[in-house]
């Protein structure tokens, strides 16, 4: 992942050089033929020199001043007056440095006719810098927004037809419907309870779930449910806990996605062992963020990878649905495999 944002920075900063050198390129192009046969005229390499010195010292700073710092920090976040103070503050800043030192270089730098110099002139060119750069800033956000909302939407529609497909976890129904019909013969005390837990689940999958976001009060129950037919399942392998302190259970969370950690811990680790497994779930939750710990022993002899499908797609969800509000971790020590999840809502 950090690797991945490297490569993303390198490429963005690539991008920006390719993209100021053009721009140099073309004013300086501009330049050298408008000033061709006349008094003016000058080699290319002043022309380039010149344009990539104005726009490194005189455009770029405020630019990205503008774009890096003031709109993330103030403007998304709604501290109108503060944006309007900075970029007052900028504006005043560089439109000196426009119209007094911006003269002065082209003078003694490059022998150029001086200009007189005003701050009026300066302070006019900063504000049509200012105004575009924003202009187009927050254009782009808002397209890329866009294309992250349709591309949600569409992972979202693809989620809900796979799911009547992978996700009710069939193999998982079918053992619990063979037990229940063991208990049923049986004439168990824990048939009622099966067969109240079982409908919650289908309830919840086929139809809670075809939200984009659900109460976290339903997707507990449905962890709770699981946890419970799991428990009458493998009654003598080991140890089930799960722990769990939420400060407000309507909160909204992407359905099924703490489920999956515990499913494989379930898979991967409790459902392999004869005896002496444990698997313990901490689940807590604030009003700005769910946090849940997944830990399961398992037996080495039969161990297998827990990355399988359910996990990469759930890191795929998370990364659509809260990026850069999750954070991910897993481990594997001493027989021990964790699972850590922080998502800030």
């Amino acid at each position: 992942m950090k690797q991945k944002k490297i490569n993303t920075i390198s490429k963005k900063i690539i991008v920006h050089i390719l993209v100021i050198l053009t721009i140099v390129l073309m004013i300086s192009i501009i330049y050298f033929l408008s000033g061709l046969g006349t008094e003016k005229e000058l080699s290319f390499h002043i022309y380039f020199l010149q344009a990539l010195t104005g726009i490194i010292l005189f455009i770029l700073p405020p630019i990205y001043f503008n774009i890096y710092i003031c709109i993330p920090k103030l403007l998304i976040k709604h501290k109108y007056v503060l944006y309007v103070l900075a970029l007052i503050m900028v504006i005043l800043i560089w439109g000196f440095i426009i119209g007094y030192i911006e003269p002065w270089i082209d003078t003694y730098w490059f022998d150029q006719p001086s200009e007189k110099a005003t701050l009026q002139s300066g302070i006019l060119v900063m504000v049509f810098i200012i105004g575009i750069s924003t202009l187009l800033h927050l254009s782009f956000r808002w397209f890329v927004q866009l294309s992250k909302v349709k591309q949600i939407e569409n992972d979202r529609l693809t989620y809900e037809l796979s799911m009547l497909k992978n996700q009710i976890k069939p193999h998982f129904f079918f053992n619990t419907l063979n037990n229940l019909y063991a208990l049923a013969l049986e004439k168990a005390e824990e048939t009622p309870f099966v067969i109240l837990k079982l409908s919650e689940m289908l309830r919840y999958t086929i139809y809670d779930c075809k939200a984009a976001k659900v109460s976290l009060a339903k997707e507990v129950l449905y962890i709770e449910n699981y946890i419970a037919l799991q428990t009458i399942r493998h009654y003598n392998r080991g140890k089930i806990v799960f722990n769990k302190s939420i400060s407000n259970p309507s909160i909204k969370i992407a359905p099924m996605i703490l489920i999956v950690f515990i499913e494989n811990a379930f898979k991967h680790g409790y459902e392999k062992m004869d005896q002496n497994a444990f698997l313990d779930v901490t689940l807590t939750t604030s009003e700005t963020e769910v946090s849940l710990i997944v830990k399961n022993n398992y037996d080495p002899a039969q161990h297998q990878s827990n990355d399988g499908l359910g996990l990469n797609n759930v890191k795929r969800r998370l990364s659509l649905l809260y990026p850069n509000q999750n954070e991910l971790s897993l481990s594997n020590k001493n027989n021990q495999y964790t699972a850590a999840l922080k998502i800030n809502l």
